[in-house]
């Protein structure tokens, strides 16, 4: 792949993750729901996952990891913020917060070639499971980490 962003698009999943398991940790430790805890800690084993194959794609395509400075401490910080807040306003934040990451993700998954696709195209799938995990909980539906369960299986 060889775009102008390549770079910087992919360093972004690597900052992604990090930032979204500060994130998934922080809300959980400081929620009181048990049940809200759950799907925060469900959200957080996504990032997990994609943040190892990541690191994989990245040793597989033998490219230079660099570490995020600063995304771990921005995701406790805003994790903390959502763990405390109204849960409405906490999923209005989360749906919104992935909108920049899932342009970069989905611009990797547009420019991939042969077997770098699959691997894009589950960044950007998972980035959407969070989307729509916090959608379904605006919208007061059931079985909200349905899409993220069904990314953890594969």
């Amino acid at each position: 792949m060889n775009y102008p962003q390549f770079k910087e698009d992919l360093q972004r999943i690597h900052e992604s993750e990090v930032y979204g398991l500060a994130v998934f940790e922080a809300a959980a430790r400081l929620t009181l729901n048990r049940e809200r805890r759950q799907k925060w800690l469900t959200l957080k084993a996504l990032e997990e996952t994609t943040l190892a194959r990541y690191l994989a794609y990245m040793e597989a395509s033998k490219q230079a990891v660099v570490n995020p400075t600063g995304w771990r401490l921005k995701g406790l910080v805003e994790g903390a913020g959502l763990g405390i807040l109204p849960w409405r306003i906490a999923m209005k934040l989360l749906r919104d917060g992935t909108l920049p990451f899932q342009e970069k993700f989905l611009r990797l998954k547009d420019n991939a070639e042969g077997t770098h696709r699959e691997f894009f195209a589950y960044v950007y799938a998972h980035e959407k499971a969070i989307e729509a995990f916090a959608n379904k909980e605006l919208s007061g539906g059931q079985d909200s980490l349905k899409p993220v369960k069904k990314l953890l299986a594969l």
